[in-house]
């Protein structure tokens, strides 16, 4: 088990949000800025997901907070948006029905059930991708993991079909959606599965490709996920692994690790579609238990950060930027 301070994150529980179903009062303190007509105006806006209250708020400017709904079964639950910034996918329990949701970005309202907690999907959304499908991972009838592009209950797409078990899908903007596949590792009949190659696979289950392995990928070195990340213009992949940020070009060339921390951890890399060059990402520093917003330039220079945050009610896990350009994730 690996221990980040006072968060403790480890593929156990993304197991449990994949396999099975998927801690303090904070009221809603938001402040937002408004133009002359009253409405809200921002140059950023992040979702993200808050363990100490599990509920999913939105951040803007980096500045302000408000929260959205509270998901009822804890630290599994990470909020994805629509291509169009409009809404928010997420699975977890509500009013006690677990479910994979929709509801409205700004306001959490107009809460939609996507798919029946009596249905076969009790796992996950982890992408939204641009012809409307909710990208998942859900446990197929032969017990592994497969990636699913779902519309709703009756309109479930298996895209991998494979013994082997298939984690982290990320929704490209050119009809592809990437995952992490355990069927090439050496030890794949050992169960203990190591996630080494990144396949890709268009949205109709077409072009299955195999399009990187990286033997320094283990099954301790996943122990804290991968969460993977694109870049706008497509070309730079960064993921987690050994709790740093790495990135690689899609054709498996340019392995870099982007942070080399030793005193700290980087978690879940994400993308402002109006900067191509630069992944954000959580981290903490060695004197608050707080999981801070940081930047880092695409060859590891110019770490910036972005929140300061110092108390526990402050992690901020699962951080996703609202799409701000048409057509961009």
């Amino acid at each position: 088990m690996i221990k980040i301070t006072k968060l403790t994150l480890t593929f156990s529980v993304i197991i449990a949000l994949f396999c099975c179903k998927s801690s303090y009062e904070k009221k809603n303190q938001s402040s937002f800025n408004k133009n002359d007509s009253g409405v809200t105006t921002s140059k950023n806006t992040i979702a993200y997901y808050s363990p100490s209250d599990k509920s999913i708020y939105t951040l803007t400017d980096f500045k302000y907070k408000k929260k959205l709904i509270t998901v009822e079964d804890g630290n599994t639950t990470w909020p994805i948006y629509s291509p169009d910034g409009n809404k928010i996918a997420f699975t977890g329990k509500v009013n006690g029905v677990l479910a994979t949701y929709t509801m409205d970005s700004e306001t959490g309202q107009n809460l939609k059930m996507i798919t029946s907690p009596k249905g076969e999907l009790h796992e996950g959304v982890l992408d939204w991708h641009s012809d409307g499908s909710l990208i998942c991972v859900t446990k197929n009838l032969d017990g592994n993991a497969e990636i699913y592009a779902v519309i709703d209950s009756t309109n479930m797409r298996n895209l991998t079909n494979h013994e082997h078990w298939d984690f982290f899908p990320l929704s490209h903007s050119n009809d592809m959606i990437s995952f992490w596949t355990s069927r090439d590792d050496i030890k794949k009949d050992s169960k203990e599965y190591d996630y080494q190659s990144l396949y890709t696979v268009n949205t109709d289950g077409t072009n299955l490709t195999k399009r990187f392995q990286i033997k320094e990928m283990t099954n301790e070195s996943v122990g804290s996920g991968i969460f993977p990340a694109i870049s706008p213009d497509g070309n730079t992949y960064v993921f987690m692994m050994n709790l740093d940020l790495y990135s690689i070009n899609m054709d498996g060339s340019n392995l870099k690790n982007l942070t080399q921390s030793d005193d700290t951890q980087e978690y879940f890399p994400f993308f402002s579609d109006n900067e191509v060059n630069r992944v954000y990402f959580s981290s903490h520093d060695t004197i608050s238990p707080s999981l801070n917003i940081y930047s880092i330039d695409l060859e590891g220079n110019n770490k910036k950060q972005h929140t300061s945050f110092k108390d526990e009610k402050s992690v901020i896990l699962f951080p996703k930027f609202k799409p701000t350009l048409p057509n961009k994730k």
